[in-house]
């Protein structure tokens, strides 16, 4: 299963472990612990390489903006914002500095863990109730549409077998060795998932699996 590195920022560092302790039980692991953006960006500049960095906001929303702005400028790595609150406001100042989502503390760890994913697959993560707010901000482009949701008993259970490969990052030669059948045939079934689910690429699949509470298969 891939694993991606995390690095976590915030000033409570007592809250940073437990959330290390969380979401090491997805396919993260936390890597490194910065007091803020500063100290992320020296600890980037000392050679680490995030794949992701969860960033909790502090009171100064000026001085948070700019150092958001400041890691999207030094780093590949997604971003994630943790707030206390939902203000319309800052999730839109968030993600024109370059956020990739805009998460609420408050929420469950497996919401959490979700989200996470699903940013780590490419998507844009927010509250849906803001969704025309960020349709409307300049020169910024609304994240795509999730493939349309079909219920998950509609998928045979070699179909869901295929799509928790996928979740593992497996490719089809890796999921025909697994599931110990023919890659032709993993390619059927890839097909006939896509059609069910409506999604257009593999993509799109990991993410409807994701929402519809799939987990990746370990190897054998």
């Amino acid at each position: 299963m891939k694993t991606w590195n995390v690095m976590l920022v915030d000033h409570d560092r007592l809250f940073s472990a437990a959330l290390a302790t969380l979401i090491g039980s997805g396919p993260f692991q936390a890597g490194n612990l910065a007091s803020s953006a500063d100290d992320a960006l020296d600890i980037i500049a000392g050679g680490a390489e995030p794949d992701l960095i969860v960033l909790a906001l502090q009171d100064g929303l000026a001085e948070e903006i700019a150092g958001i702005r400041r890691l999207r400028g030094a780093t590949q790595a997604r971003i994630v914002v943790l707030a206390d609150t939902i203000a319309d406001r800052t999730l839109s100042l968030s993600l024109k500095a370059g956020a990739d989502a805009y998460l609420n503390k408050g929420m469950s760890s497996e919401s959490l863990l979700r989200a996470l994913q699903l940013v780590m697959l490419g998507e844009v993560v927010y509250p849906t109730h803001v969704a025309s707010l960020l349709m409307a901000a300049a020169n910024e482009r609304p994240a795509p549409p999730p493939p349309s949701t079909a219920p998950s008993s509609d998928l045979s259970k070699r179909e869901v077998q295929i799509l928790r490969c996928l979740l593992a990052g497996q490719s089809n030669k890796a999921i025909a060795r697994n599931l110990h059948i023919t890659e032709s045939t993993v390619k059927m079934h890839f097909k006939n998932v896509m059609r069910k689910i409506n999604a257009q690429n593999r993509t799109q699949a990991a993410v409807w699996a994701i929402q519809n509470g799939l987990s990746p298969l370990a190897t054998a």
